[in-house]
């Protein structure tokens, strides 16, 4: 496990032989359907919490049903979805059917949300509040536990994900890291082993560090959430 002789001159050659464009779309994709998710599933738990409104506990179930829907299930009709959107090879067809895939996290925020008092949110309507500014003031600022666990969720999740866009994009230009990385891999590569396990450390190194960085508020963030 530990090497004998250290070769730094090697994470200069897993740098030329992984795709810069890869690279790229990785951190976009990445940023994308975090910054995009975490703001639907906010606002939705928090509607589903503490807003009242006709079939709120219907639709709350029907998003815990989809938790249990395998992603393979769904994987064929999302495909010729996408097909038909003309959404092949393109940054729509790779973020949106990810995007969409909302439930856990509307769940977590919901029973966060059910945890916190009403009394607050009260107060704060009475002083003349309407729900936009006891979101924005009130709930968001209180959110943060549970908003950092899911960022490292939705990170350490879209960093990783290679089926979808194995199937969604076909151009060389449009794959992202974990595509290029199993190239490297194939059996008509002809990257030395010693440079691919070197593309491999570099391309999971950024996400252990990110998630050592955010274990704490993590770990806190889920069990706030699933105590209710």
């Amino acid at each position: 496990w530990w090497p004998r002789e250290w070769r730094f001159e090697n994470i200069q050659a897993a740098l030329v032989y992984l795709d810069s464009a890869a690279i790229v779309n990785s951190v976009i994709f990445t940023a994308v359907v975090t910054i995009v998710q975490l703001t639907l599933v906010v606002m939705t738990g928090f509607a589903l919490a503490k807003m009242q409104f006709l079939g709120r506990n219907v639709l709350f179930g029907l998003f815990i049903i989809t938790i249990f829907v395998p992603f393979q299930v769904v994987l064929i009709p999302t495909f010729i979805l996408v097909r038909n959107l003309n959404w092949i090879d393109t940054f729509m067809g790779l973020t949106v059917p990810v995007i969409a895939q909302t439930s856990f996290g509307v769940f977590i925020f919901r029973q966060f949300y059910l945890s916190m008092p009403n009394e607050i949110l009260d107060a704060a309507k009475i002083d003349g509040a309407n729900w936009g500014q006891v979101f924005l003031k009130i709930v968001l600022p209180l959110s943060g536990p549970p908003i950092a666990a899911y960022v490292a969720v939705a990170v350490l999740t879209a960093w990783n994900m290679y089926v979808w866009p194995l199937i969604s994009t076909t151009t060389k230009e449009m794959r992202v890291l974990p595509l290029a990385i199993a190239g490297l891999g194939s059996q008509t590569s002809q990257t030395p082993p010693n440079i691919a396990m070197m593309a491999v450390l570099l391309s999971t190194l950024p996400i252990i560090v990110f998630f050592i960085l955010c274990q704490r508020y993590f770990i806190n963030g889920l069990g706030g959430a699933l105590k209710e």
